[in-house]
């Protein structure tokens, strides 16, 4: 170990030479993309606040040109574009003769990452050093108060003289995100333009505007990150209750982040007369900042001392709240710059060298609130994260490259071996990678790939929002192995994972087979469909060639051009069949018609198919029929009129397919009498273990053992002799991690989560899975994808 250490150090070494010397003649940031004239804007309809006189979308870029025009302390930059297609504007803030040298303080920043002890030892030498604060400005589109501060904000500082002003332009780098949801701004709504909530995104970054956000933070890796809400009467500024997330190092985050807050509210009254809360204070529980999902909770594995900041009115008084609160903050940070620099530099220190955490200071703590979670905030990490690429370790190489890209645009430190290893009696093959936990980001990874622990054992604990569990590599699919061992291997840097390399395999080919084990499968089927080429279906498994193929295994007609095109350009892994399998099913592109959230929009189209959300009234007035498929997470049948009812019922006698998620679709199905079924179900959410069927239409593509998520999971009690069973849950232990109080004696062990079943030509899938939660479980997207063309 200490001897990679060394060679990482002198390598790190050199590279951040050649970086400060890059960096220190470029002074445009890597985020920022090219779009004309971007202050050129044409209005379109708006929602604007129905309580105060809000600043349009239109209204943003012409006012943000005009003040970079009039002040030399002001950039504004493009940094992306909104699921919308608006753009995403960062302004960027200081002192005049910082800058043209903006360039330089981004390599000076990552002498954090690089060399933290240096980096500490700088902080006296670099009097003129300025620190990055970063503001986010309405995450939340209808929460209007929070762009029009960041504007005011901006407009100050960029021409006062005041010495307030000058004193925070002396110390500070300002980041404005001025409006991180412009498409929410636009129409009126929490979510983004596809229905996503960015303030549940950042730990899948499924959206781009979250997307530009994580790049900005990477580069500058923020000091300070506020994030500006509504609304909380009194004023709710944080740090947070419990629990909070064991991979902070939260000794060193509450040092600070708590006395800001405080210097947040009292500049809050000094300025408005406004009184504040601090729920790390004032509450017992229910405001925690234990998913990394938030915003502000996202960048502390960055460095931040984040904050959110929940206004308390709706109107004009909200924007003067926002702005009191954030002015403290900038006064705050202008005063004790150097000391929180150091500290932040520390949790890099830590990670670098591979420190042990540090509970939270004594002084900070009330017994009675914090003792019984305090355990949670320290944990021993462990050595390494070691990702095979490929069989027999993984379904395929789109889920490996899909998980080290991840890492990697989140500034984890990635290597590949060079040769074979062995650790705890297991061989890896030449080419896994391997994350180290001795690296300056290694909370971020840590909450990245861990399974996460079980918390169903707290009493009394409950969540500001779910969920309690994300780890993306059991969630996407891809296998890791955790090891306590100290091992040395061969191993390099990785820039980039490359994308997936496919293969043809076999001649003589009457059809060519690919299996459904990656997201990529399904693309090409919508894509090939959508071209008017065939693509055929196998109901069951079958073995040809030398190759045993499970049900749902897809098929195309015997073209090698065509199948090297879906090899070459796609990463498929196609394989000859010499004898067209009994009992093809021919597909066909389906119209579906949804009712569910951002989510299932989100799975549907990363699969590739086309779709129709149907609002309750549109069900109401009978807009089911012309459909073949109705996917349903969020409408019940007993709830329609009569005119939606009677449009269901004949949708289902003309053979229209059923699949319903969750709760809501379980409900519907039992109140329409689509299925012979009972269920039950529980509140939480959680990772579980699953038995999914062999050679079943819905499973086909799943190894016999895997994991799913489930929020306020549903199984099967009872199901009647035509009733199919998918998936069960498993029978010892199912619960892997999360928070599902008493989930030992709920009954579910056993039971089947997953079931399906045909009346006529009518097939009904019910998923008592949360197989598309806020975008996140990709893998098991797959089960809906499957679902849907089981019905042909």
């Amino acid at each position: 170990m200490e001897e990679r250490k060394i060679i990482r150090i002198w390598t790190s070494l050199i590279v951040l030479v050649c970086l400060a010397l890059l960096v220190a003649s470029f002074t445009q940031p890597v985020t920022a993309t090219s779009s004309g004239n971007w202050w050129d804007v044409t209005p379109e309809p708006e929602n604007p606040s129905p309580f105060y006189d809000s600043i349009l979308y239109s209204e943003i870029a012409p006012k943000l040109r005009e003040i970079e025009r009039s002040s030399n302390r002001v950039r504004v930059d493009v940094i992306g574009q909104s699921a919308g297609g608006r753009n995403l504007f960062l302004v960027t803030l200081s002192a005049p003769e910082a800058m043209g040298r903006l360039g330089q303080y981004q390599a000076i920043r990552n002498t954090m990452l690089k060399d933290p002890e240096k980096a500490q030892e700088m902080i006296d030498r670099f009097g003129d050093f300025k620190v990055p604060v970063f503001i986010n400005g309405s995450i939340h589109g209808n929460e209007y108060p929070g762009t029009d501060a960041a504007i005011r904000l901006i407009e100050y500082l960029a021409t006062s003289n005041d010495p307030e002003a000058l004193a925070i332009l002396e110390n500070v780098i300002l980041l404005v995100n001025v409006v991180q949801n412009p498409d929410g701004r636009v129409l009126g709504t929490r979510a983004n333009a596809a229905g996503i909530d960015l303030n549940r995104d950042f730990i899948t970054q499924s959206q781009p505007e979250v997307q530009a956000t994580v790049r900005v933070v990477k580069e500058w890796n923020p000091m300070i990150f506020l994030d500006l809400h509504g609304f909380v009467n009194p004023m709710l500024i944080e740090p947070c209750t419990p629990p909070h997330n064991p991979n902070y190092e939260y000794d060193l985050y509450i040092r600070w982040a708590f006395a800001q807050a405080e210097a947040m509210e009292a500049e809050l009254f000094a300025q408005t007369g406004f009184s504040a809360q601090i729920p790390f204070r004032d509450f017992d529980l229910g405001w925690d900042d234990w998913p990394p999902t938030y915003a502000p909770m996202y960048a502390m594995f960055h460095g931040s001392y984040g904050h959110t900041l929940e206004t308390s009115y709706r109107d004009a008084r909200g924007v003067d709240a926002h702005y009191a609160a954030v002015w403290g903050a900038l006064k705050f940070v202008a005063e004790n710059r150097q000391a929180m620099l150091y500290d932040q530099i520390e949790i890099f220190r830590r990670g670098f060298l591979d420190l042990p955490q540090m509970r939270i200071p004594d002084e900070l703590l009330d017994e009675t609130q914090f003792d019984q979670y305090n355990d949670l905030i320290v944990k021993e990490f462990p050595v390494a994260y070691i990702i095979p690429p490929d069989a027999p370790f993984q379904y395929s190489d789109h889920q490996v490259s899909r998980l080290i890209d991840f890492l990697l645009k989140n500034d984890i430190q990635v290597e590949q071996a060079s040769q074979v290893f062995t650790v705890d009696g297991v061989t890896y093959p030449k080419g896994s990678y391997l994350v180290w936990m001795d690296q300056p980001k290694r909370g971020l990874a840590n909450t990245i790939l861990e399974s996460g622990p079980d918390l169903s054992y707290i009493e009394g604990l409950f969540f500001y929002s779910p969920p309690s569990v994300w780890s993306n590599p059991l969630l996407w699919g891809t296998y890791r192995a955790v090891t306590e061992t100290e091992f040395s291997v061969a191993a390099a840097p990785v820039n980039n994972p490359g994308t997936p390399v496919g293969s043809v395999t076999g001649n003589r080919a009457t059809m060519y087979a690919y299996e459904p084990v990656n997201l990529a499968a399904f693309q090409v089927t919508n894509m090939l469909l959508d071209r008017g080429e065939g693509v055929y279906r196998a109901p069951t498994g079958f073995t040809d060639n030398g190759h045993s193929f499970a049900a749902g295994a897809l098929l195309i007609p015997g073209d090698p051009s065509l199948a090297n095109e879906l090899a070459n350009q796609y990463g498929l892994d196609l394989v000859a069949v010499r004898s067209t399998p009994a009992g093809l099913v021919e597909l066909s592109q389906p119209r579906i018609a949804v009712s569910g959230d951002g989510g299932v929009a989100y799975a549907l189209r990363t699969l590739g198919f086309k779709f129709d959300t149907l609002s309750t009234s549109m069900l109401n007035a009978g807009a089911i029929s012309g459909y073949d498929v109705f996917v349903n997470a969020s409408a019940r049948y007993a709830t329609l009129n009569p005119i939606g009812q009677a449009a269901f019922d004949s949708f289902f006698a003309a053979g229209g397919d059923y699949v319903g998620l969750r709760t809501t679709g379980a409900r519907f199905a039992d109140e329409a009498g689509l299925l012979d079924f009972t269920f039950a179900n529980a509140d939480g959410n959680a990772i579980v273990g699953l038995n999914y069927a062999a050679n079943d239409t819905i499973a086909g593509g799943f190894w016999t053992e895997d994991v799913a998520f489930v929020f306020t999971p549903v199984w099967f009690t009872t199901i009647g002799p035509e009733v199919e069973v998918a998936a069960t849950l498993n029978v010892d232990n199912f619960l892997i991690s999360g928070f599902w109080p008493g989930w030992q004696t709920s009954g579910a062990a056993g039971y089947p989560v997953v079931i399906h079943g045909r009346n006529g030509s009518s097939h009904r899938s019910l998923i008592g899975l949360d197989v598309t939660f806020r975008g996140h479980p990709e893998n098991t997207f797959r089960l809906l994808a499957n679902a849907i063309f089981s019905g042909q």
